[in-house]
């Protein structure tokens, strides 16, 4: 308890040098830039993809020869090669120029000068009555644009058929009554794909951040402690503070740095996704803004919480192991046991996904060590009570703690460890020892 008491100021001037050593670093600042400008370009993918749609266009020229054609066919066409697209031809995959009955001569030099890329003949068969469709073009035939195409026809004959039948495809697609309902009153309520599908999609963008952060900035806490211990300015700084100021004091300070970091890059990617309207709209003339569908605030103050926690005991532990290499080499193999407690959270979490509602989710996510994933994994899927995240955020708080005063003894008697292969017996010894 003298040790927690003491913990500072001791501990924040520690934390402060780390944080200003780290931060002022030209790989941490280059790396920072370069994150936050690949966070949000990344985020501008759609325009692109967007953008390069609407530049890869397919110019048709539609001919009609038949007698008389489905009053809506010009629209119905349009709709079978572009879908729901809307606004002008500039944006659409396929932009079609109709001509009634004429001379094809003319048509057929603008085809071969290349100012179409295909050619649609429409006609109609006497024998069968059925329309008959005549395609020219020099775009391969097994590719997607003549399969698009052929589909397209394919709808138009049926609305022909439909219409010479005495109906059409809209008096067939009229709407009718038919009404969802929860199997008992007490059920929850029916579900919506696209609402779980946007929520998985979130949950495990969460729970990658939380993996990243504790991987990324956990190393670099170990990193720094093997870095002092193989210069020897551990034992240096171990005669003017206590091991427990020293880690708390790299902890939070490698930490802060670290979320430094990470808050620039999702600064970025919020800006990014923010952006995305304003440049769609900007380059393509039309809006598409990027949905936030699911992240509200009890999500993301979850998210918060849990991410501190989670990156707080695993940080602890990094900076415990850190203390028993003597070069900066070798902390991989020393914290590789830690690397495998950590992937088997992530997979639990990214597996409960699709089983948010079985025991063994419920169970694991109050295991301090899975918590931080499991438990967001159940709060974004609006699969737990109040009570049992208040239950997990307590053991993860009391394990975090214990494990800060079991991290100081093994970091203390780290220092003592030099040249050898460090056993789990020879860490628990030295450390009943230390002080």
């Amino acid at each position: 308890m003298k040790g927690w008491r003491t913990l500072f100021p001791n501990a924040w001037y520690i934390s402060v040098r780390e944080y200003r050593s780290r931060v002022r670093t030209r790989s941490f600042v280059i790396g920072t830039v370069l994150l936050a400008v690949i966070a949000f370009a990344a985020t501008q993918l759609p325009v692109l993809i967007d953008f390069s749609m609407s530049t890869s266009q397919t110019r048709v020229v539609v001919v009609i020869q038949a007698s008389a054609i489905p009053p809506d066919s010009e629209d119905l066409l349009d709709a079978q090669l572009n879908g729901a697209s809307t606004g002008v031809d500039a944006h659409k995959a396929f932009v079609l120029s109709w001509f009634p009955a004429a001379d094809v001569g003319p048509i057929q030099k603008d085809l071969e000068a290349g100012r179409y890329d295909a050619f649609l003949v429409i006609d109609r068969d006497a024998a069968t009555g059925d329309l008959s469709f005549d395609l020219r073009t020099d775009i391969p035939q097994d590719g997607v644009a003549v399969k698009t195409i052929t589909n397209a026809v394919g709808s138009l004959e049926i609305e022909d058929r439909l219409v010479r039948a005495g109906t059409s495809t809209a008096a067939l697609r009229a709407p009718f009554s038919f009404n969802v309902a929860p199997v008992s009153a007490t059920s929850a309520g029916t579900k919506n794909i696209s609402s779980e599908v946007s929520t998985t999609l979130l949950s495990t963008g969460l729970i990658v951040l939380i993996f990243m952060a504790i991987i990324t900035y956990g190393v670099w806490v170990a990193m720094s402690v093997a870095e002092e211990k193989g210069s020897r300015v551990m034992e240096l700084m171990l005669n003017a503070t206590t091991p427990l100021q020293m880690l708390a004091g790299k902890v939070i300070g490698n930490g802060a740095a670290g979320l430094s970091q990470y808050a620039i890059i999702l600064a970025a990617v919020v800006g990014g996704l923010l952006a995305q309207g304003p440049i769609h709209k900007a380059v393509l003339g039309t809006d598409a803004g990027a949905a936030f569908g699911g992240l509200d605030p009890a999500v993301l103050g979850a998210f918060v919480i849990l991410f501190v926690f989670g990156f707080l005991l695993y940080s602890l532990l990094y900076a415990a192991l850190g203390s028993l290499v003597s070069r900066q080499e070798d902390v991989q193999s020393a914290t590789s046991p830690l690397m495998m407690l950590i992937m088997v959270g992530y997979f639990m979490s990214v597996f409960g996904l699709q089983s948010i509602d079985d025991a063994w989710v419920k169970i694991a996510s109050f295991v301090p060590f899975f918590s931080p994933y499991l438990m967001l994994a159940r709060v974004s899927s609006g699969h737990v009570a109040l009570w049992e995240f208040g239950l997990a955020v307590l053991l993860l708080a009391a394990t975090t703690i214990v494990a800060l005063f079991v991290a100081a003894r093994i970091y203390s008697a780290g220092v003592l460890l030099y040249g050898q292969r460090v056993s789990l017996r020879q860490v628990f010894r030295a450390a009943r020892v230390s002080r």
